[in-house]
């Protein structure tokens, strides 16, 4: 029987399955030539992802589409500001106040405690060379006093040039009877023996030494401007005793009997 006519006469096209191989990619009723990989999502929204319909999904429904997150905004870095390499408070710190402090620690122990000296003389050859460096205990006799055979620096009496302290021996102690005769010094009549002393070739009488005062000699006993020439040395007028030669290296070396 003939097709009743229509408004259209062009003849319409029909879906002809042999032409398959012939079509692009994308085909009429949304089919693939051939399926594309497991996995691939269609990315025209409808049809099938595959022609084999993944597990769990049934043929009618639409691919599954995974909703966007939305963009979380990032806070701008801020640039970070560099300290300054050199600043007041940190030159204060690292710098000023440890040297301060320095300072007056080493200003207390030269005041309380040592003190060093440079012998300008050499009245106490070879124990003290010239020019070494000694230091002054300070605080040695306010914990007990003078004793005899120690190395002390003093202000030397009045009748002596007192611009400059003084380091001598202590051979006499208040009271010791001291006499000095034929090379050879005895204190309350036993000879008093220093290695490093050089045999005297004076004379002094017997005398006994006053309160409050000592009797002092250099090593150097030939060379030494000491009590043998000026007389005694007041109590109150030693700085110190010396405990030790520290410069130069070569010369360091503890001082005592």
């Amino acid at each position: 029987m003939p097709e009743p006519e229509t408004g259209d006469k062009t003849p319409r096209e029909t879906w002809n399955p042999e032409q398959k191989e012939s079509l692009t990619p994308r085909v009429k009723h949304d089919r693939w030539v051939t399926p594309p990989p497991e996995g691939w999502v269609d990315g025209f929204g409808g049809g099938y992802s595959s022609d084999v319909t993944p597990p769990g999904i049934s043929p009618e429904a639409p691919s599954p589409v995974r909703p966007r997150e939305p963009l979380r905004s990032q806070p701008a870095a801020q640039p970070q500001e560099r300290a300054p390499i050199f600043s007041v408070r940190k030159i204060l710190r690292d710098v000023v106040f440890p040297l301060l402090i320095a300072f007056v620690v080493a200003m207390f122990a030269k005041a309380t405690v040592a003190k060093p000296y440079q012998i300008p003389s050499g009245s106490m050859l070879p124990t003290i060379q010239l020019q070494d460096r000694i230091l002054a205990n300070r605080l040695v006799y306010r914990l007990h006093s003078v004793e005899r055979g120690d190395v002390i620096v003093f202000m030397p009496p009045a009748i002596v040039d007192q611009s400059t302290p003084y380091v001598k021996r202590v051979v006499g102690l208040p009271g010791d009877r001291v006499e000095v005769i034929h090379g050879t010094t005895l204190v309350n009549g036993e000879e008093q023996v220093v290695p490093t002393a050089s045999t005297p070739t004076y004379t002094r009488q017997a005398e006994t030494v006053p309160d409050g005062m000592l009797f002092v000699l250099g090593d150097n006993r030939n060379e030494s401007s000491d009590s043998h020439i000026w007389g005694y040395v007041p109590v109150d007028n030693v700085i110190g005793r010396a405990d030790i030669v520290y410069w130069p290296p070569k010369n360091l070396h503890l001082l005592g009997d």
